[in-house]
């Protein structure tokens, strides 16, 4: 994004690039995205790859209660982390939120 960011026109943010840009990533801007995504991913294998902490029984999952608690999970485990690290790990939360949120709708 470094050169987006020299260019006082160009988009300042993915979300202005998505909506300005004309659909193409400059290959700087593309080795960013992709650093964000490996990021987001390296999250969510940290937090979802440590399992269930709370003591439920099978049979009594709470689904909900269960996906309520994930943004808190994710952020105490990147407690410490620099704040790019904490950022990834946030979106990683909202990222299983909102696929939660889509299976709740089609359940």
């Amino acid at each position: 994004m470094t050169q987006l960011l020299s260019n006082p026109t160009s988009p300042k943010t993915w979300l202005e690039l998505v909506e300005q840009g004309d659909g193409y990533l400059t290959p700087e801007q593309r080795q960013a995205f992709e650093k964000a995504i490996n990021m987001v991913v390296e999250r969510l294998a940290i937090t979802l790859g440590k399992g269930n902490q709370t003591q439920e029984a099978p049979d009594n999952f709470d689904f909900a209660r269960y996906i309520e608690g994930l943004e808190a999970r994710f952020i105490a485990d990147a407690e410490g982390e620099n704040e790019l690290e904490q950022d990834a790990a946030l979106t990683a939360a909202r990222v299983v939120t909102h696929i939660a949120e889509i299976i709740q709708k089609n359940a």
